[in-house]
């Protein structure tokens, strides 16, 4: 059965990964902590994108494009210390490097953390559309960036123990 997908932390409030992903991205879609080049060129450093530090809350900022739209999409995703995804999957395949700590990845629906493959700063992974996974971190605030090609989707799918 198929439910509304939900980032949490250990008890806190859930939050829906559609207004993670999709709902910030009209206000989120100019990267104002890029530096801009003659020629074109930006850079964006990580410690310009200015997390909230306090926050329980995902936090996400997009470097390049919108996933709602067609085309090339860039996005960072800072998970707080003990925030996790709920099993889900995507309409696209998805490309996602670690930037920064150490992001636990599942590959099923039990949303068993203490089962997740841990993927340290500078690890990647690739998660093929369709592929039920969960993710997030099980110990300090993890980083990832994620690239695809939109539009994309993201269905939650029930816990399975």
């Amino acid at each position: 059965m198929m439910q509304k997908l939900s980032i949490r932390k250990s008890n806190a409030s859930s939050i829906s990964l559609f207004t993670l992903l999709f709902g910030a991205m009209i206000s989120l879609t100019s990267t104002s902590f890029a530096v801009e080049l003659a020629g074109g060129f930006e850079i964006v450093q990580l410690a310009d994108m200015s997390w909230d530090e306090s926050s329980d809350r995902v936090q996400q900022k997009v470097l390049y494009g919108n996933p709602a739209e067609e085309g090339l999409y860039i996005i960072r995703v800072r998970f707080p210390a003990g925030g996790t995804s709920r099993p889900h999957f995507h309409s696209q395949d998805r490309f996602v490097t670690v930037i920064e700590g150490t992001w636990n990845a599942g590959i099923d629906a039990s949303h068993d953390m203490t089962t997740t493959t841990p993927i340290p700063a500078g690890g990647y992974m690739m998660h093929p559309a369709g592929a039920v996974h969960y993710d997030g971190s099980r110990g300090g605030p993890v980083v990832v960036e994620i690239r695809g090609f939109g539009p994309v989707s993201t269905t939650g799918v029930d816990i399975q123990q």
